[in-house]
């Protein structure tokens, strides 16, 4: 069963030069924006196509400014992010990944750049310096500003795996014997590098999972069975304890059409619509 709100949008913050929010449940029609755009999946993956292209299917895209382009969020959400592309920012992400192309893919997901539990913060929260943080972090890895080194490749991996895979299809044992590790010190120097536990960490999945599908348009009653959760009390209970809001709440504070300024000087953003697919 659906919600029925389509498209489903988190709210739309604007900053100087950036623009961002979460995106779901809609296939848009032909359209461009003056602005550079950077589409991050954070669930599995979406559907794109330029006025001169098929249908293809993307973890992560980087979108030259002006490009006439369709989006399918392909039951999934992504993370957008609007850039002026005149910034020294966008310039540097735009002189190693688009040169003369329109689009460029990233082959990456959002969780290259960030763990479930940021995500989901930056989702949820009020608060709009945590999506800020979130896209900071993100924009200097692609410019190449600082490094994204890990601090151990097999921990990465394993929440790679996580935060990409079902919560009913995630359990420890697979997972160990991914990283090559017993269980026991899976657990340990999974706590280690990370700071918080294993549990916990699929725990935050769990419950991102179920935000996820309630954008995508299904009911909290449908996300939390589908999550894993025994029920919507046992779902509400889980996020209230983690995240300090309920699904309810979540659903209440994403207002369609909801606008922030971050800023005094916020990003000058226009989007073009073109009729039935014609650009």
């Amino acid at each position: 069963m659906k919600h029925g709100r389509s498209p489903y949008t988190s709210t739309f913050y604007m900053w100087s030069g950036v623009a961002a929010f979460f995106y779901s449940s809609h296939l848009t029609s032909f359209h461009s924006h003056n602005t550079m755009q950077l589409v991050l999946d954070t669930q599995k993956d979406f559907r794109f196509k330029t006025k001169d292209c098929k249908w293809n299917t993307y973890k992560s895209l980087i979108i030259k400014e002006n490009v006439v382009h369709q989006l399918d969020t392909n039951d999934s959400v992504q993370l957008i992010i609007y850039l002026d592309a005149e910034t020294r920012i966008a310039q540097a992400i735009k002189s190693k990944y688009l040169a003369d192309a329109e689009i460029f893919p990233l082959n990456l997901n959002v969780f290259h750049f960030a763990n479930s539990n940021e995500l989901q913060q930056a989702l949820i929260a009020p608060e709009p310096t945590l999506l800020e943080g979130l896209i900071n972090k993100i924009l200097a890895s692609l410019s190449l500003e600082i490094g994204n080194a890990p601090a151990d490749k097999r921990i990465l991996l394993i929440e790679q795996i996580i935060s990409t895979t079902h919560p009913e299809e995630t359990a420890i044992k697979s997972l160990a014997d991914k990283a090559c590790l017993s269980e026991s010190r899976l657990r340990s120097l999974f706590k280690e590098v990370t700071g918080v536990s294993l549990y916990r960490y699929m725990l935050w999945n769990k419950i991102r999972y179920a935000t996820n599908q309630i954008m995508a348009g299904n009911t909290v009653n449908d996300a939390a069975i589908d999550a894993g959760f025994t029920d919507s009390s046992h779902f509400h209970k889980m996020m209230v304890q983690m995240f300090g809001i309920s699904p309810s709440k979540f659903l209440k504070d994403n207002k369609a059409d909801s606008l922030v300024l971050c800023d005094n000087s916020p990003l000058h953003f226009e989007t073009r619509v073109y009729n039935k697919g014609k650009a």
